[in-house]
Order: C-alpha cells, then structure tokens, then sequence
C-alpha cells in the first residue's frame, strides 16, 4: 500500500510542525470556511475593476435597461454576458491571490507551518513543475484527440492576432497562478493536515471529495462534477507520487489555461474572442462534446482521466517515508 499510496515526506513535515489538532470533521469545516474566505475576497477584488466598467462603458446600456423596465437580474446578467475579456483575467488574478493569501496565511500563522511543509520545496522545483505543466499539456490534449477521433469534436482555425496573443499569454500566467493557489489550500494545507492524524487513504479522498462538493455550486449530480473529481484524484495522486506540490500547481494552470483560453470549445459560428484555436462542437452529441458545459463534462474526459489515475498509481513514488505506527487510542486534542 505504501508503493501505492506513498506519505510524502512533506506530510511527514507538516504532521511535525502543525500547532493546531482538530478532528477530521473540524479540519474539513475550517477548509469550507478558508475557502469561504478566499471566495469572497475573490470577489471583493474583482468588484473595484468590475464597478468601474460599469459606471463607464456600461453606464449608458444599464439606463435604457432600466428605463425599459428590466429587472436588476436581467440586467446584472447582460452585464455578464457582455463583460470584456479582460475581465476573466482579473477574476483569475483576484481568485489566485486571495485564494492563495488565505491558505499561505493560515498555515504559517496558525499551524506554524513552512512552505516545504505545503509541498513548495525548494529542490527540483523548476523540474516538477515543467513535467507537471507537460502531463497537464498531455491530458488536456488527450480529451481533444478522443473528442476529435469520435466525432464530438471539429478542431477549426487559428486566430493569431497580436491581441489574442497578448490575451493567452496574460491567461496562461493567471492559469498558473490560480491552479497554484487552489492546491495549495487543497493539496498543500487540507491533505497533509489529514494526513498528519489519519492513513493516507482517507486524507486523500477528503482531499479530493470535498473540493469538488466546494467547486461544484447547484450542479452536484453531473459529468462535469465527476471529471473534476477525477481530476482531483490525480492531482493528489501525483503530489504523493512525487512528493511534491508543484507538478500538481502546473496540471491544475495547465488544464485550465487549454480548456478555458487557448482552445474555444463552441458550437460553430460562436466562438469567442479569448481561444487562440477555434474548436466546434458538435452540439448534438453532448456526451461526446460536453455540450455547453464545455469538454470537461464529456465523456472523453472521463475515459482520459480513469486511464491517468491508472498510470499515476503505477509511478514509483519519491521522497515517500513509512507509515508512523499508530497508537488505537490517541486521540487528537483541541477537538472541533
């Protein structure tokens, strides 16, 4: 089991420097709230650039709305739906340095934690993190190359344009930057705090599970909240096999950066102004394309996903260290 499921030696780490002890239920609610947290400073960040849009290209459109009698939801939503591109990238910026401060914050103020403790290690970090962002590349690239040979897929052209270019590069640094901030609450302050207390199994199905309940808002029950669960499967899974944080932070930028910027998933004729390679989909078969919840709701993720869980359980670990003997009647203080 250890071959399998390895305790990174920065578990080991953290298990020797968390000040705090709760029971599993009292680390998984203060996950919820750090998240919590995060979100809601996400937001508060993104309402200073989103206010000032507002009051001035948009000023003119939301009078005649609300002179023809529009609702605030109506009006709130074309306000979504005619937000400028740029406005993606700070919601990106604005998730990744909340998300990031409340998770870095909490484990070295509170746990008196270090960051090598979070799986940020300072040795091979360039290394695992260029392999990580090449299995990211690999996996999203694989969901394309299955869509495309089933027929769910169409791959179109190329929109090179100086502007879109600056727009991808702009998006693959916030890629990176949120995909590193989310694991590091995930993966770099949850699972090893579990796993300080409890076996390896259990830290890191938690540490799957309840991100995915966190990240899945009113649609619970779908193909999308599945994939992402397997997505979270490997992403922990290729944090204990390397026993580091970082290729998990890449996986994460690079999934995001392929399925929401450099490639436009859309029905042909609507594509945006963001993807760099126009992709159409074929809307009429949804299982295959993901239909408009976009290829991470497709069952070809699902089938490239179940194959990389395979793979990574079949990696020989690094920088693992042995199961600690357990006493059966320790129980952890400060419980919650």
């Amino acid at each position: 089991m250890n071959q399998m499921l390895p305790r990174p030696r920065f578990w080991a780490e953290a298990a020797g420097q968390i000040r705090t002890r709760f029971t599993m239920f009292g680390e998984t609610m203060l996950l919820m709230l750090l998240f919590l947290i995060g979100t809601m400073g996400a937001a508060a960040l993104l309402a200073v650039p989103m206010t000032l849009w507002s009051m001035g290209a948009q000023s003119d459109s939301i009078l005649e709305r609300m002179m023809a009698g529009a609702s605030s939801q109506e009006i709130v939503e074309d306000m979504l739906a005619n937000m400028p591109d740029w406005m993606a990238l700070v919601s990106l910026f604005a998730t990744a340095a909340s998300v990031g401060f409340v998770a870095v914050f909490y484990c070295k103020m509170f746990q008196k934690r270090k960051l090598s403790s979070m799986g940020l290690c300072r040795e091979g970090a360039l290394g695992e993190y260029l392999l990580g962002f090449a299995v990211g590349l690999v996996l999203f690239g694989g969901v394309v190359a299955v869509g495309t040979a089933t027929g769910g897929f169409r791959l179109g052209a190329w929109s090179l344009s100086s502007g879109r270019l600056a727009l991808a590069l702009a998006a693959l640094l916030g890629c990176a930057a949120q995909g590193a901030a989310l694991e590091l609450l995930f993966r770099g302050y949850y699972a090893p705090s579990l796993g300080a207390k409890y076996p390896v199994l259990p830290a890191l199905l938690l540490s799957v599970l309840i991100p995915g309940i966190l990240q899945a808002g009113a649609s619970l029950f779908s193909m999308r909240v599945l994939n992402s669960l397997l997505l979270g499967l490997v992403l922990g899974l290729w944090g204990l096999k390397r026993g580091s944080l970082w290729g998990a932070c890449a996986i994460q930028g690079a999934w995001t950066f392929l399925g929401a910027f450099l490639l436009d998933f859309a029905p042909a004729d609507k594509h945006g102004s963001l993807g760099l390679l126009n992709v159409d989909a074929d809307a009429y078969r949804p299982l295959l394309s993901g239909g408009e919840s976009g290829p991470e709701a497709s069952i070809c993720a699902t089938v490239v996903l179940l194959a990389a869980v395979a793979v990574v359980l079949a990696l020989r670990p690094r920088n693992a260290v042995p199961e600690p003997a357990r006493n059966p009647d320790e129980r952890p203080g400060n419980n919650l």
